[in-house]
C-alpha cells in the first residue's frame, strides 16, 4: 500500500467572497473544513490538517473528470467509432463515470480522516444524498418530457401508468441516470464510516480493504451470470446490469465505496508530488492493462472494476496534483477547477448543450470529428459561460443554488 500512504501536505487555495456558494451535492465533500483534535479511530487514524477553504487538487480532479465525461458524450453524439483514430489517440472514454463516484467516495473519506464529529460528517453526506436524488428525478423527468415535446409524443406524458413506470424506474430514464448510484452510495457512506471506525488493528484494516475489493469486482460480475431472458425492467437487471439510463446500481456504488477504501489510505499530497508514489500509480496502471489483457473475460472483469479503476483514479488525482502546482495552470487552465467546483451544474448542462448541437448538426451529415469537436468545445465553453454568469450575478446564483445547482 506504499502508493497509497505516502505522507503528504495539503495544497489548497483560499476562494473570494465573490465565489462563495451553497456546495452542490458533488462539490460538498471539497467544502470548508475546520481543523479537529486528533483522534485516535483505528489503524487509519492521522492528525487532521490545518484549517482551510478549499482543496485545489480535489476540485482540479473533478474538473478532469468533468472534462473527459463531456468528451465521451461528444464521441457517442458525433458517432465516433471506439476503434478510429480519434478514439485511439483522443481523450479516453470509460474513465469519468465510475471516476465521479470513487472520487465521491474519496472525499467521503477525506472527511473522515479530517473531521472528528461523525454526526456532523452523517447529517452532510445525508443532507447532499437527499438533494442528488431530488437533482436526479426532476432532471430526469424534464429531460425526457423536453425529448417527448421535439418528438411530439406528449400523449403518454398525460398518462398514470407512464408516470407510475418513472417513480419504479420502468420508463426511460434519460442523462441523470448516474446520479441514482451517488445518491445511493451517499446514503450508506454512514455504514462505511462506522466500519471505519471499528477498525482497531492492521488485521482488521486488511479484512477491510479485502472484503470492499471483493464485493467491488463481485457486484460488477453478476450481470454476467443473470439469466438472458431477464426482461429490461427485471429487478436484478435494474440493478446489476443495464440500470437506470444504463448505469447499473449496486456495482457503481461498490465503485464508490472503493474510493472511499483509497481515500483511507491517502494521505494529503506534498507541495510537489513524490516522485515514488508516481511511479508507483503509473506502474500500476501499466501492469494492469497487462494483466487485463493476459487473463479470461470473467477474471478481466474482477480486475477492470478494481485495480484498473483505481489506478484511473490515481492517475487523475496526481495530474491534479501536478496542474494545481505547475504555476502556468493557475492561469491557462483555471477553467478546469473552475468545471469541478460547480460540477453537478456542469454535468447537466454540457449534456444539453451537446445534445442540441449533435440535433443542429444532423441534417448536414457532417464529418463525425468536425461535430465532436463542436460538440464538446460547445458543452464545456457553454457551461463556464453559465458559471462565470452566476459569479457575476448573485440573483442568478440564488436561483441555482435554491435548485441544488
Amino acid at each position: 500500500m506504499e502508493l497509497l500512504t505516502a505522507q503528504c501536505r495539503p495544497t489548497t487555495v483560499p476562494e473570494s467572497p465573490s465565489q462563495q456558494h451553497s456546495p452542490t451535492p458533488a462539490e460538498s465533500l471539497a467544502a470548508p473544513m475546520t481543523a479537529a483534535p486528533a483522534r485516535d479511530t483505528g489503524v487509519f487514524a492521522e492528525a487532521p490538517r490545518p484549517k482551510s477553504e478549499r482543496i485545489a487538487y480535489i476540485d482540479m480532479a473533478r474538473g478532469l473528470f468533468v472534462i473527459l465525461m463531456a468528451s465521451t458524450h461528444a464521441m457517442t453524439l458525433a458517432g465516433i467509432a471506439s476503434t478510429g483514430p480519434l478514439a485511439d489517440w483522443g481523450l479516453p472514454r470509460g474513465w469519468a463515470t465510475t471516476g465521479l463516484i470513487m472520487l465521491c467516495g474519496f472525499m467521503v473519506a477525506t472527511f473522515v480522516r479530517e473531521m472528528q464529529e461523525r454526526a456532523r460528517i452523517r447529517r452532510r453526506v445525508l443532507r447532499r444524498a437527499k438533494q442528488v436524488l431530488i437533482v436526479m428525478f426532476a432532471s430526469n423527468v424534464l429531460m425526457v418530457a423536453i425529448k417527448h415535446l421535439i418528438a411530439h409524443e406528449t400523449e403518454s406524458l398525460f398518462t398514470l401508468h407512464w408516470w407510475g413506470r418513472l417513480l419504479f424506474f420502468g420508463s426511460e430514464w434519460s442523462i441523470s441516470g448516474v446520479l441514482l448510484p451517488i445518491g445511493v452510495f451517499l446514503l450508506i457512506s454512514p455504514v462505511l464510516i462506522a466500519l471505519y471506525d471499528g477498525c482497531r488493528s492492521t488485521i482488521q484494516g486488511v479484512m477491510l480493504t479485502g472484503g470492499v475489493l471483493v464485493c467491488a469486482a463481485l457486484t460488477w460480475s453478476v450481470a454476467a451470470f443473470a439469466p438472458d431472458n431477464a426482461g429490461p425492467h427485471d429487478a436484478l437487471n435494474m440493478m446489476f446490469g443495464a440500470g437506470v439510463g444504463g448505469f447499473p446500481v449496486i456495482p457503481m456504488v461498490a465503485s464508490g465505496a472503493l474510493g472511499f477504501l483509497v481515500g483511507m489510505f491517502w494521505q494529503a499530497p506534498r507541495e510537489h508530488p513524490d516522485g515514488k508514489t508516481t511511479l508507483g500509480i503509473v506502474l500500476l496502471f501499466i501492469g494492469t492493462g497487462q494483466l487485463l489483457s493476459a487473463t479470461p473475460e470473467i477474471v478481466g472483469r474482477f480486475v477492470a472494476r478494481t485495480l484498473l479503476d483505481v489506478s484511473h483514479l490515481l492517475l487523475i488525482i496526481m495530474l491534479a496534483i501536478a496542474l494545481t502546482q505547475w504555476r502556468p495552470s493557475q492561469r491557462g487552465l483555471r477553467f478546469i477547477p473552475l468545471l469541478g467546483r460547480y460540477s453537478l451544474l456542469t454535468f447537466l448542462l454540457h449534456r444539453v448543450i451537446e445534445q442540441a448541437l449533435a440535433m443542429g448538426f444532423s441534417p448536414f451529415h457532417l464529418p463525425g470529428e468536425f461535430v465532436y469537436g463542436v460538440c464538446f468545445s460547445g458543452g464545456i465553453v457553454g457551461s463556464l459561460v453559465v458559471i462565470l454568469l452566476r459569479q457575476r450575478f448573485t440573483g442568478y446564483d440564488r436561483v441555482l443554488r435554491a435548485v441544488y445547482l
